[in-house]
């Protein structure tokens, strides 16, 4: 095709005729104006100029010695360089048929001699108009279709990427309902190998010592005779560096071998196995986690194929997604360890409930909260009667079952969440009640004191009961600033005393003012001894 272009009114015009005054004047004619003429004088030689240097329009005579017009007309439209070379017939004959077969050759006009001016000029302007439109047309067209193709590339690598994100999506919800890393390796293969079209995938594992690679439980395949492939893996191990595996796993870097079933590839040590099943195409990628690596993914195709930078790039979020999902089951681990580190240190050993830390924590939390709203904040102080007796008269195993009932005993009688019941030391408990007055207190620990006396724990020695008992005491103040929390804490076991001092087995609820009173002119008087936690052992 000529890739002239045509500008304005000018072109570059061949004629081909036998007659110098012909083309003399023709050239003369056309020249005069503007166009660019060049002229031979038989069929040969305007194939030849035609091939090198196509012109954008021929003038081409009908009746020339050795080839005539008709059959260079159908050699130049036979040739893919030169077949869109618009061809004007010029010719004496006159007669309609000569005049057909000029066309049915593939000529697009015909002009006769003489020439008149006027017409050649005419038929010359309108052929290169008509060449012109046609050649921007073309490019046009092929801009069109060049912009078209790329737009539905766009459109497939779009639906490819939306696809694969998805495909991602599924995979990474899959993952995270797994139990395990190895259900998640496992879905993963069978996943990974659906969506690319391959036909095997495995998982290798470092040990425990991180000296070796081991074959992973999970594993995919397409067909039952690529077990034989499976059964023989699995009785292998990889060192670092050492193998397809062992170099992955050093290198930490993907890594794609075209046909692993030949012999030049001596870094696949199983291409013996992978030639007898037909595996070829093998890809690996590691899992990195922290620059550990926890796994290597393995997949193989049964035919040979080059390196795909796509699909290495979507198997590579597949394991960066298994990496954090390993990560997020270690922090839930560390987490959940963590959970149970504090919960253990908050709890006591013996009786399950929580310790004196919690106690503490918990007290001036609460007591914090409670000054902020200006509500009550109440204390139990309870006491196990003559436990030392107890311990003497049955061991201390026995006592310390006996503490363990006691205690499961006073947290069933508190029900609201900011409630805390508490073993405060030895055989001395306490019970946090905020927002509640000293009345509500002291009806939770007159129900304490029922629960346990209600456990009929046989205590042959009390002075009190048959049965094992306690004694309370209840305290309620509206924490202030200028109050020192300790000294509830005071007032509590000064209630706890006057318990103890009425009888035992009974609960003491006075307000914080009055026994706090009490305690001050007890102190001032010398009248009493300071009061602290030694009523315990009776």
């Amino acid at each position: 095709m000529n890739n002239h272009q045509v500008q304005g009114n000018y072109g570059d015009i061949l004629i081909v005729d036998d007659s110098p005054d012909n083309l003399r004047v023709l050239s003369t004619m056309l020249a005069e104006q503007g166009y660019r003429v060049r002229k031979v004088i038989n069929g040969n030689l305007a194939l030849k100029v035609a091939q090198i240097a196509p012109p954008d329009l021929i003038l081409l005579d009908i009746l020339m010695p050795e080839m005539d017009g008709y059959e260079v007309c159908s050699l130049l439209k036979a040739n893919p360089q030169t077949w869109s070379i618009p061809i004007i017939f010029i010719s004496a004959l006159n007669d309609i048929s000569a005049q057909i077969k000029a066309f049915e050759v593939g000529g697009i006009d015909y002009i006769t001699k003489p020439f008149q001016e006027a017409e050649v000029l005419a038929r010359v302007k309108s052929q290169l108009t008509i060449q012109n439109l046609h050649l921007k047309l073309q490019q046009q067209t092929h801009s069109l279709q060049k912009q078209n193709a790329l737009l539905q590339q766009q459109i497939q690598e779009r639906q490819r990427a939306e696809a694969e994100t998805c495909f991602l999506l599924r995979t990474a919800q899959a993952i995270s309902s797994c139990d395990d890393f190895h259900s998640a390796l496992e879905i993963t293969l069978r996943q990974v190998c659906q969506m690319i079209g391959w036909d095997f995938g495995e998982a290798w594992i470092p040990n425990d010592e991180g000296t070796i690679l081991e074959c992973g439980q999970g594993w995919y395949a397409t067909e039952a005779s690529l077990e034989k492939f499976r059964h023989a893996s699995e009785k292998l191990t990889f060192p670092p560096g050492i193998g397809f595996l062992g170099q992955i796993w050093l290198t930490k870097q993907p890594k794609w071998i075209e046909d692993v079933s030949l012999e030049q590839y001596q870094g696949f040590l199983r291409y013996d196995i992978a030639l007898d099943v037909g595996l070829k195409a093998a890809l690996g990628v590691p899992i990195v986690l922290n620059d550990h690596v926890l796994a290597v993914l393995v997949f193989f195709k049964k035919e040979k194929l080059k390196p795909v930078q796509r699909l290495i790039e979507l198997i590579n979020a597949f394991a960066t997604q298994l990496g954090l999902f390993q990560r997020e089951k270690i922090e839930a681990a560390l987490k959940a360890a963590n959970l149970q580190l504090e919960r253990l240190a908050a709890i006591d050993s013996l009786t399950g409930i929580p310790n004196r830390r919690k106690f503490d924590a918990h007290f001036h939390l609460e007591w914090r909260r409670m000054a902020r709203e200006q509500l009550p904040l109440s204390l139990i102080l309870c006491d196990i009667d003559h436990f030392k007796s107890y311990n003497d008269t049955y061991g201390h195993l026995a006592g310390d079952f006996c503490l363990q009932q006691v205690a499961q005993a006073i947290s069933r009688s508190i029900k609201r969440p900011a409630d805390l019941a508490a073993r405060y030391g030895g055989e001395e408990f306490a019970i946090i009640l905020p927002n509640t007055h000293v009345d509500g207190a002291l009806q939770v620990a007159e129900a304490t004191r029922n629960e346990v006396q209600n456990l009929k724990i046989a205590h042959a020695q009390s002075a009190v009961h048959n049965y094992v008992t306690i004694s309370a005491g209840v305290v309620s103040v509206v924490p202030q600033n200028k109050l020192d929390p300790s000294s509830l804490i005071t007032v509590a076991d000064q209630a706890l005393y006057e318990a103890k001092k009425q009888g035992k087995n009974r609960s003491i609820g006075k307000s914080f003012e009055e026994l706090s009173s009490e305690l001050l002119l007890n102190r001032l008087s010398g009248l009493s001894q300071p009061i602290v936690s030694v009523y315990k052992a009776q």
